[in-house]
């Protein structure tokens, strides 16, 4: 064979191999932005889990501030709640009464009973009504009403 054809033998190849090669990289930048688009999907995926996270994180800080506010305020009760006593008020009704050494500057008065095992400081207060020479005194948050003689003195006892 001469040089000549040679040379044209190895251009056909060359052109060939270059022709392949290219289909080569044609499919492999098929293939590649295949799993360029599976590996976006598989970020935006783990992305999603990550802002669920957070908020799944968000809200259990907030329900964990709630709790510490609520073990604060349950604290806050208890320590008041050892300022009162349970006293009679007269005709079987009893109430509970801020402890004389306790009152400081504190105006004498009565909560009620149910109320406060609640957890609740509801007081006591006249209806300014009578009933057989009793007067009536009920709870400003739930419906509990008894009746105290009407000389009963024990506001300051």
């Amino acid at each position: 064979m001469p040089a000549a054809e040679i040379a044209v033998a190895v251009t056909s190849i060359r052109s060939a191999l270059d022709i392949v090669k290219a289909m080569i990289g044609l499919r492999d930048a098929e293939a590649f932005r295949a799993k360029s688009i599976e590996l976006q999907g598989i970020i935006a995926e783990a992305l999603g889990q990550v802002v669920e996270a957070r908020e799944a994180q968000a809200a259990q800080l907030d329900r964990v501030r709630a709790l510490e506010a609520e073990v604060a305020q349950l604290k806050a009760w208890n320590t008041e709640k050892e300022d009162y006593e349970i006293k009679s008020i007269g005709q079987g009704a009893v109430a509970r009464i801020l402890k004389p050494d306790a009152r400081g500057t504190k105006a004498p008065h009565w909560l009620c009973p149910n109320c406060f095992e609640k957890g609740q400081k509801s007081f006591l207060q006249s209806a300014n009504k009578l009933e057989r020479a009793r007067l009536l005194i009920s709870c400003a948050n739930c419906p509990t009403t008894v009746a105290v003689n009407k000389d009963v003195n024990t506001w300051a006892d």
